[in-house]
């Protein structure tokens, strides 16, 4: 099962995501013993306030969490995970900066380890939760970078979207189901 979350900056969508994927694994560890709860975070310790700012969400999500910090490869990462594992992906917003400004991807190299992410989910029945910004909403910007950045990241949002059984998109905590059922 592929969920997708999106919504604005403090929208609350990590905290959804979160809580979602807990319930996943609450639900499926009575079924399955061996499943584990991953957490795959994109975000670099790139300064001082990136490295509090990470040790605070560590501290928030608990135990139980296994977390894997990764800012470029994660077709090897969730190739390894077994079959119902809950995985939990934040955020698609920072692996596609981090894949487009310091490794030069264009969109179709994107968009090709996107949709192998998604097969190999398919393939192995995990239930991946990938967590993404919403950034199209508002004044087109008038730099060609940042707008360039804004279309690659719709247009991976329209893909995953497509492809996802659940779409959810969060506005001040609050979750509001595009696609699938909650």
């Amino acid at each position: 099962m592929v969920i997708f979350i999106s919504g604005g900056a403090r929208s609350g969508k990590s905290l959804f995501a979160e809580q979602t994927a807990l319930s996943y694994f609450d639900q499926m560890k009575q079924e399955n013993h061996s499943i584990s709860l991953r957490y795959i975070a994109t975000a670099k310790k790139s300064d001082d306030e990136m490295v509090e700012r990470i040790r605070i969400h560590q501290h928030d999500r608990g135990e139980r969490w296994h977390t894997i910090e990764e800012s470029f490869h994660l077709e090897p990462i969730l190739s390894n995970f077994k079959k119902g594992d809950v995985i939990l992906l934040d955020c698609l917003t920072i692996w596609v900066s981090n894949v487009m400004f310091e490794r030069g991807l264009r969109l179709e190299e994107m968009e090709e380890r996107v949709n192998r992410w998604l097969s190999i989910a398919r393939e192995k029945q995990l239930h991946l939760l990938i967590v993404s910004n919403d950034v199209n909403e508002g004044i087109p910007h008038s730099d060609d970078v940042v707008q360039s950045y804004m279309y690659t990241l719709q247009r991976l949002h329209y893909n995953i979207v497509q492809q996802s059984d659940i779409a959810v998109q969060v506005q001040a905590g609050i979750p509001l189901y595009w696609k699938g059922e909650g």
